[in-house]
């Protein structure tokens, strides 16, 4: 059951303010901690994807060219998640050189 009351309202953030400090940093931590499985990860199924599709045959199903699609598509997933990462890393290191 939610809590209606008074004391309820006053403690919520109001909607324009930005999020806490803490916040922010385990905002940025979960982010670091979800590209760093993901780059891998997605990495690792290009690489299973491309060479499955490079050993398949023409006429086999799933056809190579869906499967050099898929593994394209892990491919570009990867490069997003490193990304990610690089963002992350100027992030942190402006912020510590900032201080």
């Amino acid at each position: 059951m939610r809590d209606h009351s008074p004391e309820r309202d006053k403690r919520r953030r109001p909607v324009g303010s930005s999020p806490s400090p803490q916040a922010r940093r385990r905002a940025l931590r979960l982010r670091r901690l979800l590209a760093a499985v993901q780059m891998p990860l997605y990495l690792a199924l290009a690489v299973l994807f491309g060479v499955w599709a490079w050993r398949s045959q023409g006429g086999s199903a799933p056809s190579p060219w869906a499967l050099g699609f898929i593994s394209l598509l892990f491919a570009v997933l990867a490069l997003l998640a490193l990304v990610d990462v690089a963002v992350i890393r100027e992030h942190h290191r402006h912020r510590s050189t900032r201080r």
